[in-house]
């Protein structure tokens, strides 16, 4: 217990603490590997949702209120965000119908002489 009570005492002030969490927190999230863009997209509308609906619950503290609505609802949209894109499939381009024809591959001869290198089949060199 006394430990903790002078852990506390010093002079850094518990919000310089907080500060310095949050910012390792960031500094991790970024390190993290990419993830599809719903999450980011969920995560937004999720936290706009949740701080209104927040500053509204609260009629006391709508600061509080909203800031509580934004991490829950930022945390919620972002969690819906990345099941749904998961559930979508990866978009695959459709094959037009009708006729289609294959490029025709042309033969150019080996040249005739004391060196003759291997078969070209592609365009001619220009």
């Amino acid at each position: 217990m006394k430990t903790r009570q002078r852990f506390w005492g010093l002079r850094l002030g518990k919000q310089w603490i907080l500060v310095g969490l949050l910012g390792l927190s960031l500094l991790t999230g970024c390190a993290t590997p990419s993830q599809s863009p719903y999450l980011y997209t969920g995560a937004g509308l999720g936290a706009a949702l949740g701080a209104g609906i927040g500053a509204a619950a609260n009629h006391r503290n709508p600061w509080k209120g909203a800031a509580i609505g934004a991490l829950l609802g930022g945390a919620g949209g972002g969690v819906a965000g990345e099941v749904y894109g998961r559930s979508q499939t990866p978009y695959q381009p459709q094959q037009q119908q009708g006729y289609y024809q294959q490029p025709q591959q042309e033969y150019y001869p080996p040249q005739q002489g004391s060196y003759q290198p291997a078969p070209y089949y592609g365009p001619p060199p220009s």
